[in-house]
């Protein structure tokens, strides 16, 4: 599970990075390690590209969505942290929205990677696998 999980939010965030990178003109930094499917995967149609262009930016519009409420939210609890006395009653449920706003940002990720899965065939999902394993052996997080 944490292996799908990793490989949806290395996946998920690559092509979220590469599309708003295209969109914006912006070039990649020598540190940069966005991953753009289309660069991994040799072999893409015309239609494949375009549909994994109008899945990602769709995808991504319900993150930044989401992760608009979350900063929202974590505001509200920075506010509360800083008062004096027992905000349990403020903060408790603060708590369960932004662990519910995580997981479903997390959900979402998750789904467009099944969704790009669905996109490709047997041998492009087993490229896509095999290049972002590469990379991330280039690229190991950082503990």
């Amino acid at each position: 599970m944490k292996k799908i999980l990793s490989f949806a939010l290395i996946l998920f965030w690559g092509l979220q990075l590469s599309s708003v990178a295209a969109q914006s003109g912006a070039k990649h930094g020598k540190n940069d390690r966005r991953t753009d499917v289309t660069q991994l995967v040799s072999n893409l149609t015309d239609n494949q590209k375009s549909r994994l262009e109008t899945l990602t930016t769709e995808s991504r519009q319900r993150v930044d969505a989401l992760r608009t409420q979350q900063k929202t939210v974590r505001d509200s609890i920075a506010r509360y942290m800083a008062l004096d006395g027992d905000q349990t009653k403020h903060l408790y449920p603060l708590f369960d929205r932004e662990a519910k706003i995580q997981s479903d940002i997390s959900r979402e990720m998750y789904a467009t990677k099944v969704r790009i899965d669905a996109l490709l065939t047997p041998e492009q999902r087993q490229e896509l696998q095999s290049a972002l394993h590469k990379q991330r052996q280039k690229h190991p997080k950082k503990q």
